[in-house]
């Protein structure tokens, strides 16, 4: 019998403001650690159908194509494991395209975890909540690249909104920032993200941070302290786009001692380059060695920075106030 059913589902990217590294277990397991981040209005969509044809159980169409007869011939991994979590054994038609290429530093891939383990749920009837969501998908990841990770991507995929995520070792505290729309606009308007023009590979830095764990206790400690003043600057009523740029920019030195891939010399060249006297301050977003970086800027120098970045392709971005959809 034909099934008609077809589920899509929206899930935004996300700009991490500050505390990334600390919402990896080996460490707030220990010490605890947060993280502010907002879904922007930048998505990972992605549609799913069982099927009829007998020739092929599974059609699946990413960055590439696939059409095998068995869940373990997958090759995408993310698309493999969901499937076998969820249990799923009736034909699938999967496909999924994204607004920004992968590997950019705003939490694609787990976007994309994110938004499949929705549209599977839906697909199969099945009610799941956003904190689970988000904990299947981190989970699924995490076996993935051999726990080399941390949460918050999946959490603000799932959620949505400006987010102050605190991680504990039995508990995971999402708090909503509220901000009224003057407030929004004026921080959104207030801030670009710069293609570095190089896509990177975040498991490979994160793995390399994590072999450093005794050395870098102390160095994520301190961003779990700039968290707190971040956090007290956008809650105040009028928001000092300067301080936030530059708690933004002391994160951003504190990382690069993290590990020997954060940065190189040539991502160093093009952030001194953007960050120069027209900036507050910046960062490369994710795990580091390419993709996006984020500068923040007086707004009245926009048209300026905007002149100054001819060279470059850059994002304006919006809030997305809603997590992952369906449509």
């Amino acid at each position: 019998m034909l099934d008609e059913k077809v589920v899509i589902t929206k899930t935004p990217l996300r700009v991490s403001f500050v505390g990334g590294g600390t919402d990896m277990p080996y460490f707030y397991n220990k010490f605890s650690g947060a993280t502010i981040s907002c879904a922007i209005n930048k998505y990972v969509y992605v549609t799913a159908k069982y099927h009829n044809n007998f020739q092929e159980k599974y059609r699946l169409n990413y960055s590439a194509t696939e059409n095998v007869k068995s869940v373990d011939e997958i090759k995408n991994l993310r698309i493999r494991e969901v499937i076998k979590k969820l249990k799923i054994t009736r034909p699938l038609y999967i496909n999924t395209f994204a607004d920004i290429p992968t590997n950019s530093g705003l939490g694609s891939s787990s976007s994309f975890t994110v938004g499949l383990i929705h549209a599977l749920c839906g697909l199969e009837n099945k009610n799941i909540s956003k904190k689970k969501i988000a904990e299947m998908a981190y989970e699924i990841e995490a076996r993935i690249t051999n726990n080399s990770l941390g949460k918050q991507d999946h959490y603000i995929a799932s959620f949505g909104g400006i987010k102050h995520i605190q991680y504990k070792k039995n508990r995971i505290k999402v708090s909503s920032i509220i901000l009224d729309q003057k407030k929004i606009e004026y921080l959104f308007n207030s801030f670009l993200l710069v293609w570095t023009g190089k896509n990177r590979l975040a498991v490979n830095v994160l793995k390399d941070q994590k072999k450093n764990i005794k050395k870098n206790y102390t160095n994520l400690n301190l961003l779990n302290n700039f968290t707190k003043d971040f956090l007290n600057e956008i809650k105040n009523k009028k928001l000092n786009i300067k301080k936030i740029g530059k708690i933004v920019s002391k994160t951003w030195d504190l990382k690069k001692n993290l590990s020997k891939f954060v940065t190189s010399n040539y991502i160093n060249r093009i952030y001194n380059k953007i960050i120069n006297n027209l900036s507050y301050g910046g960062k490369l977003l994710g795990a580091g060695n390419g993709g996006f970086i984020l500068i923040i800027f007086d707004l009245k120098k926009k048209k300026k920075i905007i002149k100054s970045l001819k060279k470059y392709q850059y994002l304006n971005v919006k809030l997305e106030k809603n997590g992952t959809v369906m449509l």
